[in-house]
């Protein structure tokens, strides 16, 4: 009989021991520790055009569209530093809905010392057509010479209703994008608000934040707090909520993170001040307003504070 404190149970207890938590970890859905596990975040990721106050501009905002240069001096003369401009969709026929707007808004920014960031929304439906818009605003040049200083990928879409069939196809072309862009090239993954994610356990279950994190320099959630709470203190809530949410689908408190709040034309004068708190308080590398044509002067004064030591 061997003994119950013999070498050889122990090693026996010890594996199946192994075993059984290997087993519920798959049941749980994670991954299981091992020597060779990948890293949680991107190594030495590029953050710069993320960073610091950025404003959006889509391609139904027909003011800005109209006279790019004004649109850029607003932005300036607020204290944003990036501009996030949309190339196209997925609906639309080419990978430029104004290309030679877009030629405008590029060289105006760079003449004031803004950055680009060029955003396309995929439906994952046709991988084709979205690897080759996307390569067309990674690798888009004006006739000056200048370049997107960034790319970021609009990831919420649900044409393709099989999510893990979604997310094979997601994984592809954010590999993709990566081999296009190279190793130097800010690339952002624009995600949907974690609070989404929550209370519609439908729309997108096992959402694959550890590979959006190992393949994209910065996660920018569309934390858009006017969809879902009023007033300042629900807002510092939601936003602070959203962004340990998705430190916590990352495992890592380093993933960095711009978070998108907003929408401008429906967020009160407190409530962009509660935002801009939450910005500061978690961390977060840079901030954003969803538009740029209906940002307020109110709204200005206190995005234009986000990073200095008090707001």
């Amino acid at each position: 009989m061997t003994s119950l404190h013999s070498p050889r149970t122990i090693v026996i207890a010890v594996a199946s021991s192994l075993v059984l938590v290997g087993i519920v970890a798959v049941l749980a859905g994670r991954d299981v520790p091992s020597e060779a596990a990948e890293p949680l975040v991107r190594a030495n990721p590029v953050t710069g055009p993320f960073e610091g106050l950025g404003v959006w501009v889509d391609i139904y905002d027909q003011e800005a569209w109209a006279d790019p240069v004004a649109a850029v001096e607003t932005m300036v003369a607020n204290g944003a530093t990036t501009l996030y401009l949309q190339s196209s969709n997925a609906d639309r026929i080419g990978p430029f809905v104004f290309p030679g707007e877009t030629v405008a808004f590029i060289d105006a920014a760079h003449d004031r010392g803004v950055q680009v960031v060029a955003w396309y929304l995929p439906h994952l439906s046709d991988l084709a057509v979205d690897r080759a818009r996307t390569r067309a605003a990674i690798t888009f040049t004006t006739p000056r010479g200048d370049r997107f200083d960034g790319f970021a990928l609009d990831i919420e879409s649900s044409a393709v209703r099989v999510v893990s069939r979604r997310n094979e196809r997601l994984a592809s072309l954010s590999q993709r994008l990566r081999v296009v862009a190279g190793d130097d090239f800010p690339l952002g993954a624009i995600v949907p608000s974690p609070a989404r994610l929550a209370y519609d356990e439908v729309y997108w279950p096992g959402f694959p934040w550890g590979h959006l994190a190992r393949t994209y320099d910065a996660v920018l959630p569309m934390t858009y707090y006017t969809f879902r709470v009023n007033g300042p203190a629900e807002t510092l809530e939601y936003v602070t909520r959203a962004v340990e949410e998705i430190r916590a689908g990352v495992g890592s408190d380093e993933v960095p993170i711009h978070v998108i709040g907003g929408l401008a034309r429906d967020a009160s004068g407190p409530e962009t001040l509660a935002f801009a708190r939450a910005v500061r308080d978690t961390g977060a590398i840079g901030a954003s307003y969803y538009t740029l044509p209906f940002v307020t002067d109110e709204q200005w004064a206190t995005l234009g504070r986000i990073g200095e030591a008090a707001v």
